[in-house]
């Protein structure tokens, strides 16, 4: 067991999960915004629909216009959404979950990172 591992993983655990959380929130905004733009704009085309409708007209450009904007809108979640940092992996050494981007298991002390010495050199985390 690597007590060393176990040191940093305990402090790094701490601070690469503030980290990731951050990321997320930033991106969760992003989300928020672009979702807020999808609520305002449905509601301005309905409104512009009824309006346009009463007077028996046709469809015209601004609604085409706030169409374009939901669409870009939901461009921009799909965006966000895939810059989320994923923030668990699995150890490869002793199969729990541990935070993202750390060195060491917060588990077991492992090395995660295959560049440092491990021991099982063919092993990787990969992320959930």
């Amino acid at each position: 067991m690597n007590i060393l591992g176990k040191t940093y993983a305990g402090t790094a655990k701490a601070v690469n999960g503030m980290k990731t959380a951050n990321r997320n929130f930033r991106q969760d905004g992003k989300v928020a915004d672009a979702e807020k733009t999808i609520a305002d704009m449905t509601k301005e085309i309905g409104r512009l629909t009824v309006v346009m409708l009463d007077g028996h007209r046709e469809v015209g450009p601004d609604i085409k216009e706030r169409y374009m904007a939901i669409v870009e809108a939901r461009k921009a979640i799909t965006a966000a959404e895939s810059e989320k940092v994923r923030s668990k992996v699995v150890c490869p050494h002793c199969g729990r979950k541990t935070t993202a981007g750390m060195h060491y298991c917060g588990w077991c002390g492992e090395a995660l990172n295959p560049g440092l010495p491990v021991g099982n050199a063919s092993a990787k985390p990969y992320y959930l």
